[in-house]
């Protein structure tokens, strides 16, 4: 009840930052601000803690970051480097933004300056799953940002798919077979799935083409392969992101016995009982074939 609560009142203070942003036009005091957090139990004394923190800075820059951290009473390396990445990608993702305001600064010169908004949200969605001996956590984040001067805000989507007792990253190609060309697989599921859904043939098959980049934002969950397709890579951008999910058992003639997911082939049973925990705040890019959870509609129960 206290989490909720807590959730509750921080949405109403994030939509009242960005919708009265005159109220900091005169801020002096860069990366000064709020900071706050949930914490949500995963597994054992591992706790994931949802880190709220809002910046301030000139010209009239407001970010506001929600971002995973994992918390242990006991050492544990696999803790320890997950909390690394996923602050470097936060990090990162703010760098981003600050570089683009200063190289749109000519612009904003000559713009009204109370008109002026630069806004960066990143926000963040979580799957975990222990289909064996092993435990791995599932972060999709969400970017969405605007620069005073540009047409239109910029959204965009980055994953964290993490072992954290054998401590390393997953990548896509840990999935499959090594001979095995899985991307010619991902690639025509979601072109048959897409191709129901859009209107642009040409695009769906450009944006599902099997080539790496392509599917570079997934998640792993207990029922299956989610795929986030950015906003225009699929489809117009008045359509936003889509996302697809591929069920484990339309892979299973590729997935590699020693891949971290092989148990949700052989025991669907086991992973489908793994819990979600969720961070942040709701995503709002929602797709027509989506079913919400209660606070986490994308990585929620599809």
């Amino acid at each position: 009840m206290h989490n909720k609560m807590n959730y509750f009142i921080w949405l109403a203070i994030f939509f009242s930052l960005f919708t009265t942003t005159s109220l900091f036009a005169d801020v002096t005091d860069d990366d000064k601000g709020l900071e706050d957090n949930m914490t949500f139990h995963v597994y054992d004394d591992v706790d994931l803690v949802s880190t709220l923190k809002f910046e301030y800075g000139k010209p009239r820059i407001i970010i506001k970051s929600v971002y995973p951290q994992l918390a242990s009473e006991t050492a544990h390396d696999g803790v320890d480097d997950f909390n690394q990445l996923a602050l470097e990608i936060v990090t990162d993702e703010i760098a981003q933004f600050r570089n683009r305001v200063k190289e749109n600064s000519p612009v904003q010169k000559t713009m009204d300056k109370k008109t002026i908004t630069n806004n960066l949200y990143i926000d963040y969605n979580t799957s975990y799953l222990k289909p064996a001996k092993d435990h791995i956590i599932s972060i999709r984040f969400s970017i969405q940002g605007y620069i005073g001067g540009d047409k239109r805000p910029y959204h965009h989507y980055v994953t964290l798919n993490y072992n954290l007792d054998k401590n390393q990253r997953i990548a896509l190609s840990d999935l499959f077979f090594a001979d095995t060309n899985y991307l010619n697989t991902l690639s025509t599921y979601s072109y048959g799935v897409l191709q129901k859904r859009l209107p642009d043939k040409s695009k769906i098959a450009s944006g599902t083409a099997p080539l790496a980049e392509n599917f570079a934002a997934f998640n792993l969950k207990p029922n299956g392969l989610l795929i986030t397709f950015n906003r225009d890579q699929v489809t117009s951008s008045i359509f936003g992101a889509q996302t697809i999910l591929i069920p484990y058992s339309a892979l299973d003639q590729i997935i590699s016995p020693d891949s971290p997911i092989a148990n949700c082939i052989e025991h669907p049973g086991k992973c489908m009982r793994n819990h979600l925990v969720t961070g942040g705040f709701i995503d709002e890019a929602l797709n027509a074939d989506t079913t919400h959870g209660a606070l986490n509609p994308v990585l929620g129960q599809l």
